[in-house]
């Protein structure tokens, strides 16, 4: 999920880079030349009309005694430049010199300006015709330094636009992520329906969720813990300070029966809870596939048949796919139907209930039902008052059965079944 945001971002950032640099450009280029055509370009039509104009300036020019002083008294005068040049100081190729030598007017053009050469036989030079208009580009140059900032400008807006509700929601990121570091276990990010790094925000908040329910367990565990561990304790320390003042045989024999067993009651409380630490290391560890979950269920609820209590399933005919892992969601399962056998009486009811949205597994029971808040009969190390003395446990499986249903990003609810009137337990999986 984090790949496809990745690339969603380098998507969007080719995208307006390339929107701000062709786009700009093309659409500037268009601007510039559209003004600036009429007054640096020429059309043949015009430059027929200064060659001719040029060749009788010239032949005008070659017939005067002293061509030198017409031409510094033009300077100042139309809007053409004329130069007098001397052939000894052209340096022009040699083909070139002999086509204007042949009375052919010599064209030069470039971005900037037009220049016309002819010869003047009876003074052996050359006279050098320029449109003012042509050289003056100073209304050209002003208007590409006005398009050149404009441009930049524009590529500076744009690519602030792009990036403005990244950098906004890198801030809030950073912020809610020193809010958490100083113990602010409850912060949690605002997920905009646009962002470019909305996926590493929900991983975050689920970040964020998972080390707030792993520093509640710790704190639920170690209280149950230093409760759970304390009674056995305290009957062993009891049990050897008896076992040392008894002299019978037979007496000695049942406190060491009885501190077997309260050792293997520490020993089982010490599995449970490694067996729940190791549930959080699992995670990374899914392998989750498409499975149809009836056979599943039908296999756990085969392995599950006692004898005092009689278990329904009912399913639909066709497939019932959720994505899982099978390992874990056979943990899940179990625990749920072993929850169900012990508190019910007679009867425990399976159901699933499938349709095109969502997959809801549905286990009923004729028991007592859940005493106290029913979300805090999903914490670890909590019973119902009334089962605390009426069944062993610890109060585990629901909590390992919540972990298993966050993995899969299912939902979990508990209460009262309308049909047993016991407990009844659903969990709903996203259908595939």
């Amino acid at each position: 999920m984090l790949g496809n945001s990745m690339r969603i971002l380098t998507l969007s950032l080719i995208t307006a880079v390339l929107v701000a640099t062709v786009g700009l450009g093309w659409l500037l280029d268009t601007l510039f030349y559209q003004f600036s055509e009429p007054s640096t370009s020429f059309s043949n039509e015009n430059i027929m009309v200064l060659e001719e104009f040029g060749q009788d300036l010239a032949t005008t020019i070659n017939a005067l005694p002293a061509p030198q002083q017409f031409v510094a008294h033009w300077q100042d005068n139309g809007r053409y430049l004329v130069q007098f040049m001397p052939m000894s100081n052209i340096q022009l190729p040699q083909p070139l010199i002999q086509q204007i030598t042949l009375g052919e007017p010599l064209l030069l053009t470039n971005d900037n300006q037009i220049s016309l050469y002819f010869y003047l036989p009876a003074h052996d030079s050359l006279l050098l015709l320029q449109p003012n208009f042509a050289i003056d580009n100073n209304s050209g140059q002003s208007l590409r330094l006005a398009l050149t900032i404009v441009f930049y400008i524009a590529l500076i807006m744009l690519i602030w636009l792009w990036a403005s509700p990244l950098v906004s929601r890198l801030i809030t990121l950073r912020n809610s992520a020193q809010q958490f570091g100083k113990g602010n276990l409850q912060q949690r990010i605002q997920v905009g329906s646009i962002s470019y790094v909305k996926d590493l925000e929900i991983e975050f908040n689920n970040m964020a969720q998972r080390i707030e329910n792993l520093v509640g367990d710790v704190k639920l565990i170690s209280s149950a813990v230093s409760h759970d561990l304390r009674t056995p304790l305290a009957r062993m320390r009891f049990g050897l300070d008896t076992l040392q003042e008894e002299a019978d045989p037979l007496l000695q024999a049942q406190y060491i029966a009885r501190l077997d067993n309260d050792i293997e009651e520490m020993t089982r409380l010490v599995e449970i809870l490694l067996d729940y630490a190791r549930l959080d290391q699992a995670m990374i560890k899914l392998d989750k596939k498409p499975i149809d979950i009836a056979p599943l269920l039908q296999r756990c609820i085969t392995n599950k048949q006692h004898k005092n209590i009689i278990i329904t399933f009912n399913a639909p005919h066709q497939p019932c796919i959720i994505l899982g892992d099978e390992n874990y969601l056979s943990i899940l399962l179990n625990n749920l139907l072993q929850n169900a056998i012990q508190y019910g009486r007679q009867q425990v009811m399976v159901n699933i209930d499938n349709n095109s949205e969502r997959l809801s597994i549905i286990i009923a029971d004729d028991g007592d039902g859940f005493a106290g808040k029913h979300n805090d009969m999903l914490k670890p190390f909590v019973r119902g008052d009334a089962n605390v003395q009426k069944i062993k446990g610890y109060g585990m499986g629901l909590a390992i059965v919540k972990r298993i249903v966050e993995w899969h990003h299912a939902e979990l609810t508990i209460g009262k079944s309308n049909t047993l009137s016991g407990a009844e337990i659903c969990v709903v999986f996203p259908a595939e």
